[in-house]
């Protein structure tokens, strides 16, 4: 349905509102002149309210069917349209009795018209109390019911002293009287209703359509109090007038329903409407006071004494109501100011604790340590790191990850005093304050969570090895948390450098030698695409005639003021600094080009292969198999002449870096693996890594003259490699002998400084030449 159609159909009650205030108006007119003594038909003037107990009627209906309504408005507006028939049919017996000129019998038109106005007025009231309320605590309900008993004390003291009184001592007929305590009920019950739905509300039906309808029962009950003044002849008028006004604001209602039908009852209208209403008690003890002093006042002129007595009473009433209402508040403030308390202290407790452990958060570790500063000058700051945790959550999940950290913290607990406290600064970093530590305490407590840190954690099912690199930094005068953090990093950073599960206190020179990485770091970015970033080639031969079979690249630093830079000492700093990638990149396109221009030059005999060295954090990289194909493709070197070189750790357990290995040997690209011999699962990696060449690590090369071990590994190597038909080259050959023995051994290729240390390009090319051959 569109907004159009929308609009329509809430709209189409507007017309019967419309005709129901003209037919109020014209009521109004008639009610004048018959009350002026002019010249007025009363038939018509009763004829208006069944005109607008129909225009009601009709306008409920309408609203009942409404669709995507509420069942529960949907049923509150049904019974509204039940009531308007019984208000038409009272005003068609009201109008009956005009035709019939019965007017003159008063009882006769009550005992006819009336009691179905009142139980019209009954079943409001049900429809009223029947509406559901939102959820509310037994504290709430508890004041509502204190208030309504106060106003609705306030209310029957009033009927009486007005009503109920006045005709108990004129001698008023006992059916009379009693019809009159009858409509006095009836008036505290609506007004109970009128509480209700005031005081408490109801979500299905509008705020506005219920005080709309909380003003029909105040005007019945009005009317109703009224009827011994209303029955007099020269104010009968008012009778249908009361009527006509109350199918006008229920028309009026409906209206308001139908308009705002996708509108619940806003919870802010409802909160307004509690606390508007609140002073309603209040009101009810000041008139019931007034009413007090102006009956003292009359008893003190000796106007009867006994006409105080019900008052007096009514007022201890009502005054003993609000003194328990203001007890229960002050018992309910006093719970409310604990629970406010309590939720403050919890959240106090969330924002300076993990979630997780339990332990101090930052925030929380921060304050505690800024105060054992100013009080102990000797305290000290622990900085732990968990190595690999990441492994962990990538191949456990994080559910054995939160498992390992809770075990975790339970063990750091364990390690230190009691004063002492333990943070979780974030992810697998935690923290410990050691408030005295003088001397070597905080080296020892250091080397007391590393033992505790030993046993397997379980977590979660998984018995799992859990290792730590903690950084320890004593404070200083003037360190405040954010230095001693820095502090701690470096040495935790030392720490992981030396291998897991070590400890490393904070120097000093620390700071120094981490200034100094991080302005080598900078002078290698900036040096990317410069010529300050150059390759140097080391030939690799056959030993058996010394010819040039490849050259492996080998990346150098110039730096501008330094000179040249070992690659032990930037390679490292670019791997930290992140800059490993962009620089093995860059490698990786120069040598392939530079290969290319030398295999159009001297063709294919002159250099079959060009090795590249690449990073384990390149494999890991997933555009790197990108980057070489682009490599290749750019220079257009052939896949099989390129030799990528890894070495076994950047390898070893690392599923990616096998994944990667695999898809450059689909390309083409083949695969040396370096410092073989060394790791712990070398023989295991060939079967899982695709490698096509074995290159000997120059330990085994430097002592293999002499009888021994390294003479066995390399002979046990170039049988591996022959039985697997794999390529083998032997590195760090500088003497003769080395070289004779390895080719006896049955090694075909080799590289050392025997041959040539790393050359220029153009010194290269020189060898390169037909008349250069062999080396």
């Amino acid at each position: 349905m569109g907004d159009t159609d929308l609009r329509a159909e809430r709209a189409d009650t507007r017309p019967l509102l419309i005709a129901c205030l003209a037919i109020f108006g014209l009521g109004c007119v008639w009610t004048v002149f018959f009350a002026a003594g002019l010249p007025a038909p009363k038939v018509l003037m009763w004829l208006t309210v069944p005109a607008t107990s129909v225009v009601a009627m009709v306008t409920t209906l309408r609203v009942a069917r409404t669709p995507g309504l509420h069942p529960a408005a949907r049923r509150f507006w049904a019974t509204l349209s039940v009531v308007e028939v019984l208000v038409l049919a009272g005003a068609s017996l009201m109008t009956a009795a005009t035709f019939a000129q019965w007017s003159s019998h008063p009882l006769l038109l009550v005992g006819t018209a009336v009691p179905l106005l009142a139980v019209a007025l009954l079943i409001v009231m049900w429809a009223l109390l029947r509406l559901p309320v939102g959820e509310r605590s037994r504290n709430e309900w508890m004041r509502l019911t204190l208030d309504g008993a106060t106003v609705t004390a306030g209310a029957a003291l009033f009927l009486w002293h007005l009503v109920l009184r006045p005709l108990a001592q004129s001698h008023t007929d006992l059916p009379k009287f009693l019809g009159i305590l009858l409509i006095s009920l009836v008036c505290l019950l609506a007004l109970v209703a009128v509480m209700k739905v005031v005081m408490v509300g109801s979500g299905p039906v509008t705020s506005a359509s219920l005080r709309l309808l909380a003003l029909t029962i105040l005007i019945g009950v009005f009317a109703s109090a009224a009827a011994p003044i209303t029955n007099q002849p020269r104010w009968i008028g008012l009778q249908p007038i009361s009527i006509i006004v109350n199918m006008l604001v229920v028309t009026w209602s409906a209206h308001v329903q139908r308009r705002r039908s996708d509108e619940p009852a806003a919870p802010r209208a409802g909160a307004r409407r509690q606390r508007r209403f609140s002073t309603l008690p209040y009101v009810a003890v000041a008139a019931t006071s007034l009413l007090l002093a102006v009956q003292s006042f009359r008893a003190g002129r000796d106007e009867g004494v006994v006409d105080i007595a019900p008052v007096a009473l009514g007022a201890i009433l009502i005054t003993g109501i609000v003194v328990a209402r203001q007890l229960f508040a002050l018992r309910d403030n006093a719970h409310l100011l604990d629970s406010v308390s309590r939720h403050e202290q919890q959240l106090q407790h969330q924002a300076t604790h993990d979630t997780l452990t339990g332990l101090a958060n930052r925030a929380g570790f921060s304050a505690i340590v800024d105060e054992a500063l100013t009080q102990d000058a000797s305290a000290a700051v622990l900085l732990i790191d968990l190595d690999d945790f990441k492994e962990v959550n990538d191949t456990l999940g994080h559910d054995v990850g939160d498992a390992v950290l809770v075990a975790v913290a339970e063990r750091l607990r364990a390690a230190v005093r009691g004063g002492d406290v333990v943070a979780r600064l974030g992810g697998d970093e935690f923290a410990v304050l050691l408030r005295h530590a003088p001397g070597g305490d905080a080296d020892r407590a250091a080397e007391r969570v590393l033992s505790l840190l030993v046993p397997p954690v379980n977590a979660a099912g998984h018995h799992l090895l859990v290792h730590a690199s903690i950084g320890v930094a004593p404070a200083g005068a003037g360190d405040d948390l954010g230095t001693l953090l820095r502090k701690a990093d470096i040495a935790m950073y030392a720490a992981k450098d030396r291998g897991k599960g070590n400890s490393v206190g904070y120097t000093p020179d620390m700071a120094a030698r981490i200034q100094a990485h991080a302005e080598l770091g900078a002078d290698l970015r900036d040096a990317i695409g410069t010529d300050r970033l150059y390759l140097r080639y080391q030939p690799i031969v056959r030993l058996e005639d010394g010819a040039l079979f490849g050259a492996e690249a080998l990346m150098r630093f110039e730096h501008p003021t330094r000179g040249p830079v070992s690659p032990a000492e930037f390679i490292p700093v670019a791997e930290q600094c992140g800059l490993i990638v962009p620089l093995g990149r860059w490698a990786l396109r120069e040598a392939c080009r530079q290969a290319s221009q030398w295999l159009r030059r001297y063709g294919d005999d002159a250099l079959r292969s060009i090795t590249v060295n690449v990073a384990g954090r390149q494999l890991q990289d997933p555009g790197f198999v990108d980057d070489v194909r682009a490599a290749l493709a750019a220079a257009g070197l052939p896949a099989q002449r390129l030799l990528v070189e890894v070495t076994e750790t950047a390898v070893l357990n690392d599923g990616q870096a096998i994944a990667t290995l695999h898809e450059l040997r689909t390309l083409g690209v083949r695969i040396a693996l370096d410092d073989f011999g060394t790791a712990a699962s070398s023989l295991g990696l060939l079967l899982t890594c695709p490698v096509t060449t074995l290159k000997l690590d120059r330990s085994f090369v430097e002592e293999i003259t002499t009888a021994g071990r390294p003479a066995a590994v390399a002979q046990a190597v170039i049988h591996i490699a022959k039985t697997l038909d794999l390529a083998a080259v032997a590195e760090g050959i500088e003497t003769p002998a080395q070289a004779e023995l390895l080719r006896r051994q049955g090694y075909e290729l080799g590289q050392g400084y025997l041959y040539a240390r790393p050359l220029a390009p153009e010194e290269l090319e020189a060898r390169l030449e037909p008349a250069a051959q062999p080396v």
